[in-house]
This record gives structure tokens, sequence and C-alpha cells, in this order.
């Protein structure tokens, strides 16, 4: 069966809205494999195992918890990962709070994800205005 995007697909986060887009993915022929990387490695494990339950009623689709190591060769990575807001807290404190975990986690995808090859700064014939 061909996959709509073939190869591999990190999502961080493994909560609500990153194990929606797992199993939508599996769903829809979305990629080859998928790897859910959570601070909750149960919960990863958990999830992932439940959408590996769903595959002989979808698409062939390897699926697994893993680390950011595993995200190596991945195509595309989601991050869904975030806190959720306290009662009281402003939407500003909630930004800063998810704003936390994004520093956290953006440098570590791109340690394991990122192609060093295909990496280049722009160049000013590129940025410059028209």
């Amino acid at each position: 069966m061909t996959h709509l995007a073939n190869g591999k697909i990190g999502i961080i986060g493994s909560g609500f809205v990153g194990s929606a887009a797992a199993y939508a993915m599996v769903m829809s022929n979305v990629g080859s494999e998928i790897v859910l990387v959570d601070l909750n490695r149960q919960r990863a494990e958990a999830e992932a195992n439940d959408i590996f339950h769903a595959i002989p009623f979808a698409n062939p689709t390897d699926i697994s918890a893993g680390d950011y190591v595993d995200l190596a060769g991945a195509k595309v990575v989601i991050i869904t990962a975030g806190v959720n807001q306290k009662p009281g807290e402003t939407r500003l404190q909630l930004l800063e709070r998810n704003a936390a975990v994004f520093r956290a986690v953006v440098p570590r995808v791109l340690e394991h994800a990122r192609k060093r090859d295909s990496l280049s700064p722009p160049t000013r014939s590129t940025s410059r205005p028209i």
C-alpha cells in the first residue's frame, strides 16, 4: 500500500493532541513509521500500543514509543508537547510555561532529527528586501 508521506514521522507529546494526531495518520495512511516521544514514557508506550492494535483495521504502519534519538531520519517532527492551564492562571502565564517547554524540546529535536548535510544559512541575495 502506498503511503501519502512515506517515511518516519516523530510526534513529541503523546497527550490528547499527539495521540489523536498519530491515530489520524495511521488511519489516513500517512507515514510508514511513527515514533511517539513523551516526558512520560509509559504514556507514550500506552498510546503507541493502543494505536498499534488499530493497525490491523487500518494501514500498515510501524508505531512505537521512543526517545529523541529515535527521531533520527524522521521526515517530519510534530511538536504537540505543552502544559495545561492551571486554575487562575492567565493566558500570558500559560504562554510563558509553554515557551519553556519548547525551549527544552526544540534543541533536542534539532539535535537528533535535523539533516546536517542539507542545512545552509540564507545568503544575502535571498534575504534582501525587494
